[in-house]
């Protein structure tokens, strides 16, 4: 960025100087993490499941407008309590997924849409604001990351999902990606 440029975020609305694009949708930096509620290690049910849904239902009355989970936490437990706590969802609430890696194990192209599925059941949602295609560790591109890139590409145009996103990658992976679509957001521990 030169002297001359203009700041990140000139010309926009006040309102959307302090959001950030999600795929279509625009959000505050700060989302909710929802991994923890199954408890360490992201498995079981919570200790508390009434306290698990109060800070669900909090963060979202603190003005919270994206959250992020996975069917596999707990598993089948985090996304559960996402829709006990909240649903029917406000409007501007988006709901970020992973899908992919399962327990230490890759997904195939069909796995990972069955996965997409499997969070827009049990969420009872129509659509994810983004799915992010969780690998097992950062690495080089190939063949099947491109098939598991090329499903998520799918899952988004039939409109299951409204951007592709990525967990755990390389930059090599993350440039490989989006020189073939467009990557909403990325996620790395």
């Amino acid at each position: 960025m030169s002297p001359s440029d203009p700041a990140p975020g000139a010309g926009l609305p006040a309102d959307q100087m302090s959001t950030f694009p999600l795929g279509p949708r625009r959000v505050k930096r700060s989302g909710y993490g929802a991994m923890q509620l199954a408890g360490p290690w992201a498995v079981n049910a919570p200790p508390d499941r009434a306290s698990a849904i109060g800070v669900l239902r909090a963060a979202v009355a603190a003005g919270i407008d994206h959250i992020d989970t996975a069917q596999y936490y707990g598993p089948d437990v985090v996304n559960d309590l996402i829709r006990e706590a909240l649903y029917p969802y406000a409007g501007e609430l988006a709901i970020v997924s992973k899908v992919g890696v399962f327990r230490d194990t890759g997904r195939d192209a069909r796995q990972l849409r069955e996965g997409i599925e499997d969070n827009l059941r049990s969420l009872r949602v129509g659509q994810l604001a983004a799915a992010n295609l969780r690998l097992p560790g950062p690495g080089r591109p190939d063949a099947r990351f491109d098939d598991q890139l090329a499903a998520m590409v799918q899952a988004r145009d039939e409109g299951l999902i409204a951007g592709v996103g990525l967990s755990n990658v390389s930059l090599e992976q993350l440039r490989h990606a989006a020189d073939r679509t467009e990557i909403v957001c990325v996620q790395n521990v």
